[in-house]
């Protein structure tokens, strides 16, 4: 479009020198033969000499004068042609720069100058509300139906968005599936929330497209414009007003909030010190003591996570863990964490064993089994002493491969045991086509159990599942006597929870094993006074 303006410039600018040099000349010629009186010279100079044909080459020359006339003309309305054409080319390029060629509205560039200009407008105490707009799953659309499916459902939802909104408000596409809008001054909160839900359900009708029909719906994040706000700040709010409509569930609006926001901005923060974290081992193992239920013998640990960080104090596992699922450094901190228990362990008496959970994101590592073999000969730790728990949601989307890799962690001689029983949908087949060695009951069901027939019920079936499987069971969350003994009604294997202690450092274990738990026997500690002795005492 640039070079066509050019080519359009340089051709008017030719043919308007060449015309006004025509007039210019004749603008001046003309007064200085009228002066000297050369026409009537002319004039009498072709009747002295006749013989000479003057009067043919003068009319000769009126001819062609008239005929560069007649071309001036021609020339000239030429030239307005062109210039008609360069304005209308200016026109459409200034149109393409400013709008979004597919949907007509307003594109990135032009909006980012509309919101500009009305920063100016809310600066002098005027309100106004910003918008973004995002369609949810809108892949798929193009995956299953074809790109030229994916252009008529943005022009049919950007038609769909400027009838709503109307015509007063600024609306824009920013790019791919997204939108913005300007809503109109003078709009009310109520008004806004009113358009949002109409738009909501206007995006979700039916779209037409062939002999079929598409459906496609969005989620919408409002913020209101206050005086004193930026419009970096505005469009930076809007933007996470829209992630948190689509983190509760999409195809609603969500307000923008300040609270979310701040907890978003330290799950940033959290998120970025992560790594360093795990580099420096930053963040510990904890053990939780695994008792044996009719012996009351202290039989291994569990290992917890714990990070202590410098501003945002202790971090809770299920914070920092489900940020580096989300980041991808959640193999390497799980791997971080299982070399550092087995340096811790190793040196504690070999019937103690270490019991440690691998996500499902990690479960899928095609290199697990190795990297786990490579720590345990780093640390000279016996793999039998090594329990691997694995979740249902690990394993059930292919049970030939969740097969082939718990064998290979069994020729390994590490144990495997399935975590979180009885929260799955298919529990059933997991034990039956898996190689467990050991379940673990979820705390849901042994919390309170003393007092809870229908927990009574389910603990009870699955112990009976158990012993027909030939499967140790553990039982996670024992927190009063009653629950224990409970379980011990049952021959329950294994037990851990608060009744016993709570997780505790390495140090701190060491310490306990030399005094308190110097005979491996642990009775149960229900305030857990013991560690917090140990905790003093290790410093």
């Amino acid at each position: 479009m640039m070079s066509v303006l050019k080519g359009l410039r340089r051709r008017v600018s030719k043919q308007f020198v060449v015309t006004m040099s025509f007039f210019v000349s004749a603008f001046i010629a003309w007064p200085i033969m009228a002066e000297l009186e050369l026409f009537e010279r002319f004039y009498y100079y072709t009747r002295a000499h006749e013989d000479s044909d003057i009067d043919e080459i003068a009319l000769l020359i009126i001819n062609l004068t008239i005929a560069l006339m007649f071309s001036v003309v021609f020339q000239w309305q030429r030239l307005k042609r062109l210039v008609k054409e360069r304005d209308q080319q200016r026109k459409l390029a200034d149109r393409h720069a400013r709008h979004d060629p597919l949907t007509g509205l307003m594109n990135r560039r032009a909006f980012s100058t509309e919101v500009k200009q009305t920063k100016e407008t809310v600066a002098k105490g005027a309100n106004r509300f910003l918008v973004m707009l995002d369609l949810d799953r809108f892949k798929p659309i193009n995956d299953l139906h074809g790109h030229a499916a994916g252009d008529v459902t943005l022009r049919v939802v950007a038609k769909r968005v400027q009838s709503e909104v109307g015509n007063d408000s600024t609306v824009a596409r920013l790019g791919g599936d997204e939108f913005a809008a300007i809503l109109a001054p003078g709009t009310t909160v109520l008004q806004a929330e009113r358009m949002m839900r109409r738009l909501l359900h206007s995006v979700e009708k039916a779209i037409n497209f062939g002999t079929g029909q598409i459906f496609v719906s969005c989620s919408i994040g409002l913020v209101n414009w206050t005086p004193g706000m930026s419009d970096t700040e505005a469009m930076r709010r809007a933007d996470k007003a829209l992630y948190m409509a689509k983190s509760q569930g999409r195809s609603q609006f969500a307000w923008y909030d300040a609270e979310m926001d701040r907890q978003s901005h330290e799950r940033a923060e959290i998120e970025a010190d992560l790594r360093e974290a795990i580099k420096n081992k930053y963040i510990e193992p904890w053990f939780q003591p695994i008792i044996q239920i009719d012996t009351k013998k202290l039989t291994g640990f569990e290992v917890l996570a714990r990070w202590k960080h410098p501003q945002h104090g202790q971090i809770p596992p299920g914070v920092f863990i489900e940020i580096a699922e989300d980041s991808g450094q959640i193999g390497a901190l799980s791997l971080c964490l299982l070399r550092q228990a087995c340096t811790s362990a190793k040196d504690w008496a070999d019937h103690l064993s270490i019991s440690f959970n691998v996500s499902a994101y990690q479960f899928h590592d095609p290199k697990l089994v190795e990297h786990i073999q490579q720590i345990l000969t780093e640390c000279n730790f016996d793999a039998r002493r090594l329990t691997i728990e694995v979740t249902e949601g690990s394993v059930i989307h292919d049970f030939n491969v969740a097969r082939e890799k718990l064998q290979a962690l069994k020729d390994l001689g590490v144990a495997v045991a399935l975590d979180d029983f009885g929260t799955g949908y298919s529990s059933l087949a997991s034990l039956r086509q898996l190689p467990f060695d050991r379940i673990k009951i979820d705390r849901s069901f042994v919390t309170d159990i003393a007092t809870e027939p229908q927990n009574q019920k389910i603990v009870s079936g699955i112990m009976t599942l158990a012993r027909g499987l030939e499967l140790d069971v553990t039982a996670e969350g024992i927190e009063t006597a009653e629950d224990l003994d409970y379980l011990r009604s049952l021959n329950c294997s294994l037990g851990q929870g608060f009744l016993f202690e709570k997780a505790v450092s390495a140090d701190q274990v060491s310490w306990l094993l030399e005094t308190k738990w110097a005979e491996w026997e642990v009775e149960p500690i229900v305030n857990s006074d013991v560690a917090d002795t140990a905790h003093r005492q290790a410093g």
